[in-house]
C-alpha cells in the first residue's frame, strides 16, 4: 500500500479533507495514490509538515515494517492525549493502606502488540535473508531444507480429533514439552559468549546443555 493512502486511514482523514488543506482538488489526490502522477516536492513538505512524519513515507510503497512503524507512532501520539490519571492504593506488610497515583495508558495493549509483531517481522526478515544465503549459496542448503521442514512440522502439529479429554491433556502436554525443548536447543546453540549455568540441578536443560557441551556444540569462551 502506497504510504500516502494508509497515512490517511490510519488517522480517519478523507480525501477530501486532505485535498482542502492542501489546497488542490480530490481528483489530485486520487491521481498520486495510483501513481499517475508524481506528489510534486513542495506538496511532500506540506504532507510532511501537516502529519508530523518524514516525506519518505508518502509516496513509496510501504514495507510491513513501515506499517508497524507508522502505527506505533500514531498509538504513541494518541495515548499522550488520551491517557489519564487515577487514584489507586496498596496495603504494605503492617496493614497499612497507601495511595499513590497511577496512569492508564488505554491503548498500551495494542502498542504491546505491535511490538510484538515488529520484533516478529524482522526476525523472518533475518530468517529470509539467512536462509536465502543458505539455500541458494551454501554447502549444506539439502541439510537447512531438512530443518526447516521439521521445524515447520512441530510448530504446525495438532491434536487429533478422537482424543478424549485425559489424552488430549496428555498430548498438549508432551507437544509443550517438545517446543520447550527446541527452544531450548535453538538457545544453547545460539549462545556466542560465556554461559553460566546450574550444571548440578538435574533436569532436562541442564542434561541438553551438558551433552551440547560433551560434543562440543556450543560456542563458549574458556
Amino acid at each position: 500500500m502506497i504510504g500516502l493512502e494508509y497515512i490517511v486511514k490510519l488517522y480517519n482523514g478523507t480525501y477530501k479533507k486532505l485535498a482542502e488543506k492542501l489546497e488542490i482538488t480530490p481528483s489530485t489526490v486520487t491521481d498520486w495514490l495510483s501513481k499517475r502522477r508524481p506528489i510534486p516536492k513542495a506538496k511532500l513538505e506540506a504532507l510532511s509538515k501537516l502529519f508530523h512524519l518524514e516525506a519518505d513515507y508518502f509516496q513509496k510503497e510501504l514495507s510491513k515494517i513501515e506499517e508497524i512503524e507508522l502505527r506505533l507512532d500514531y498509538l504513541n501520539r494518541i495515548s499522550h492525549r488520551d491517557s489519564f490519571e487515577i487514584t489507586d492504593s496498596f496495603t504494605d506488610e503492617d496493614g497499612k493502606e497507601h495511595e499513590y497515583t497511577r496512569f492508564i495508558d488505554p491503548h498500551q495493549e495494542e502498542k504491546q502488540l505491535m511490538y510484538a509483531e515488529m520484533k516478529l517481522e524482522r526476525i523472518i526478515l533475518m530468517l529470509q535473508s539467512a536462509l536465502y544465503d543458505e539455500l541458494y549459496t551454501g554447502e549444506n542448503k539439502d541439510k537447512v531444507s531438512e530443518i526447516l521442514e521439521r521445524t515447520l512440522t512441530l510448530l504446525n502439529e495438532f491434536a487429533p480429533d478422537d482424543l478424549n479429554a485425559e489424552q488430549h491433556s496428555q498430548w498438549k502436554s508432551k507437544h509443550d514439552m517438545r517446543m520447550e525443548a527446541m527452544r531450548s536447543m535453538m538457545y544453547f546453540m545460539g549462545v556466542t559468549g560465556f554461559m553460566v549455568w546450574d550444571e548440578e540441578e538435574e533436569n532436562f536443560h541442564n542434561e541438553l546443555f551438558r551433552l551440547l557441551k560433551k560434543y562440543d556444540l556450543l560456542w563458549m569462551h574458556e
